[in-house]
This record gives structure tokens, C-alpha cells and sequence, in this order.
């Protein structure tokens, strides 16, 4: 007798999402009605996407990575760890300019160079 191994099933993004999310969550000092008001839906159908019975919109997704400050692609990442996702966030807050999270100056704030 032979046992054929079936390939596992492959998730859902919907699922990796939930999970990831799930995972930060209970890896930082980030609350679940903060990512739902971030998100714009109520803390109940927050629940029911973190426990996969509801789908996420992209608009969502996307607001999820936002506010957790990582890019949309590695909220959809399968193989996303707790030490991957925190050097994301710690890379990339406050905000997503591209610095590292430092902050500048905004116009206005430059020196005079007058008689140049």
C-alpha cells in the first residue's frame, strides 16, 4: 500500500492577512480597536477579519499596513515573522517618507542665502 501525500492548501490572502495581523498584534503594545478605527470599520467586524470569517477590502489591507507601518507587500507575506515585521515598523515610523522616520524641517525653515 502507498500513501500519496496531497499538496497542502494553499492560503488565502485573506488569511495571511488575519494571520499577520493577529501576529503584530500580539507582538506590540498595538490595540485591535485602534487598527479598526484606523481601518474604519466597527471592533466587531475587526474580529470577525482577524478570525478569517470576513473578508478584508484592499482599502482595508491597505489601511492595516499603514497602521502598521509596513509595507502592503509584507502584510501579504506568508513567511512574515514577529523580527521581520518589527524591523519594518521600526524602519518606517512615524510616517512613510522614506527616511527612516526621521523627521525634517518642512519649507520654510531653510536659512537665509542672501547675496550669494
Amino acid at each position: 500500500m502507498t500513501i500519496e501525500m496531497q499538496p497542502s492548501a494553499k492560503l488565502r490572502r485573506q488569511d495571511v492577512v488575519a494571520m499577520n495581523a493577529n501576529m503584530i498584534l500580539g507582538n506590540t503594545d498595538l490595540m485591535k480597536k485602534d487598527l479598526a478605527k484606523a481601518m474604519g470599520i466597527s471592533p466587531q467586524s475587526m474580529a470577525s477579519r482577524l478570525q478569517g470569517k470576513a473578508n478584508w477590502t484592499i482599502d482595508e489591507t491597505c489601511a492595516a499596513a499603514e497602521f502598521f507601518g509596513l509595507p502592503l507587500m509584507a502584510l501579504l507575506d506568508a513567511d512574515l515573522t514577529p523580527a521581520k515585521a518589527l524591523e519594518y515598523m521600526k524602519n518606517r515610523r512615524p510616517g512613510d517618507s522614506g527616511n527612516g522616520g526621521q523627521l525634517v524641517a518642512g519649507h520654510g525653515f531653510e536659512p537665509w542665502t542672501s547675496g550669494l
